[in-house]
């Protein structure tokens, strides 16, 4: 009788992971799991690190086996590529029967990553004297554990988490995910949200009185029939040239809506606040891959024209007309946003990418910017309801809504602009997950939460 094949196991499983598995049938991953599990892996990675030297680069990553008893540890580094040399640049990471092993690798990675990371990092996001460059690390680190254990994540209930494992931090007011307020607290993270959003947008622009109820006073007329269609358009044409250059912009956008309402909604307005032929800059609807790379088509980009021919994106923008769509939709439409903005910043060296999201007659506007050594944020600045009609216009041209369109305009032609120092992005840079996609739970259930608002 032959000998029996012995089994080859590397190594005994460690001791935080034997521990999670032994309990998997009673934890519940949003609370024992963020709070317990994460500290007790952070704590045998400090241990692995002071012991042996490990480096962010280093080979070691947890395999699960098919029979979940155990854990092997493979010395195999050739799973997701992370690079740090920034001139190859999101470049795609091919996809092959393995990948769930490969993004297990790499989830593990991070989490050796917080340990390493947090002794060398000189130069941490601070705020409020918090330490948000290690908190979100440690952020990352409890997604990964997550992710080890359940395979892939609802992008619905996880967008956040999800985005986070490229290395962006999502922050919209009052949306934020259970996960992150564990890692962050809710406190932080509001204050954290208004301080950036106050330091990106002003909502403060002024508006001459008499101009606006200038404005106020014939779109009233024209929703009652009182004042035609032309000359509306000839009155607003006549007091543009008494504004500066956004007030101008933002006119000129209510006069394409006068006459391109009923067939293209968005894109009147859009096209004056957020781009200008005059100035190279073009909004357009391609749906194309973008020269950044990816395997994704946004619906429309915000491009510099150079000579013929159209260069650099500095802002891209997604759009469902229709009520009708499912939140997986809409929520994979914002983390496609987050990514091709990521990917804007690093290719093209800007200081801020702008997105805008449309779902029916609501647009949200998110502002994306590389503030930290691998920590980007994606933003809220803005949302709003545009018109149905002509008759709803008058709805549209409200001092609040006056003053969110002026704010969003300048903060696109301010801070979404080459960078003047390109080496501190260089530095800050991190490589884009592009194998996100294996993360994301394939299946659709109207009845999960979503923390973003769409529609509302």
């Amino acid at each position: 009788m032959p000998p029996k094949k012995k089994v080859k196991l590397l190594k005994l499983p460690p001791e935080e992971a034997k521990w999670c598995l032994d309990r998997s049938n009673r934890l519940s991953f949003k609370d024992e799991i963020v709070d317990i599990v994460t500290e007790q892996r952070l704590k045998s990675l400090r241990a692995t690190a002071a012991n042996k030297g490990v480096s962010g680069r280093d080979s070691s990553a947890l395999h699960v086996s098919d029979n979940s008893s155990a854990l092997h540890v493979s010395d195999d580094s050739s799973a997701l590529q992370v690079s740090d040399d920034s001139s190859t640049a999101n470049e795609l990471t091919s996809v092959t029967d393995t990948m769930l092993l490969e993004v297990r690798d790499h989830l593990i990675s991070v989490m050796t990553n917080v340990v390493n990371e947090e002794d060398k990092d000189d130069d941490p996001w601070m705020f409020k004297g918090i330490n948000m460059s290690h908190l979100f690390r440690k952020y990352q680190a409890t997604i990964s554990e997550i992710l080890v254990k359940h395979k892939t994540l609802p992008v619905e209930s996880y967008v956040h988490e999800l985005a986070s494992l490229t290395h962006i931090l999502f922050l919209c007011k009052d949306q934020h995910s259970e996960v992150a307020e564990k890692v962050f607290s809710l406190e932080t993270l509001q204050q954290l949200t208004a301080s950036l959003e106050t330091e990106i947008i002003s909502h403060n622009r002024e508006f001459p009185t008499d101009h606006f109820m200038t404005i106020t006073n014939t779109l009233t007329d024209l929703s009652l029939s009182i004042k035609t269609r032309e000359e509306a358009i000839m009155e607003f044409t006549v007091l543009a040239f008494q504004m500066d250059y956004g007030q101008k912009r933002l006119l000129y956008g209510i006069i394409n809506l006068e006459s391109e309402l009923w067939s293209t909604y968005f894109d009147p307005l859009l096209s004056c606040i957020i781009s200008d032929p005059d100035r190279l800059i073009h909004l357009r609807w391609t749906n194309t891959i973008p020269l950044e790379k990816g395997k994704s088509r946004p619906d429309a980009v915000i491009s510099e024209k150079r000579q013929l021919t159209f260069g650099s994106n500095v802002g891209y923008g997604e759009a469902k007309r229709e009520q009708g769509f499912c939140r997986k939709s809409l929520c994979l439409d914002t983390l496609r946003l987050a990514i091709f903005t990521k990917n804007a910043i690093d290719i093209n060296k800007l200081d801020g990418a702008l997105a805008f999201q449309i779902h029916a007659f609501n647009i949200t506007f998110y502002l994306q910017q590389l503030n930290a050594k691998g920590i980007y944020t994606f933003v809220e600045i803005a949302h709003f309801r545009f018109p149905q009609s002509l008759d709803d216009l008058p709805s549209l041209f409200t001092l609040v809504n006056i003053r969110k369109l002026l704010g969003v305009s300048d903060v696109f032609w301010s801070r979404c602009t080459m960078s003047k120092r390109p080496e501190v992005i260089d530095e800050r840079y991190r490589k884009t997950l592009v194998s996100i996609e294996s993360m994301i739970d394939t299946a659709q259930d109207s009845t999960r939460q979503c923390v973003l608002r769409y529609g509302h």
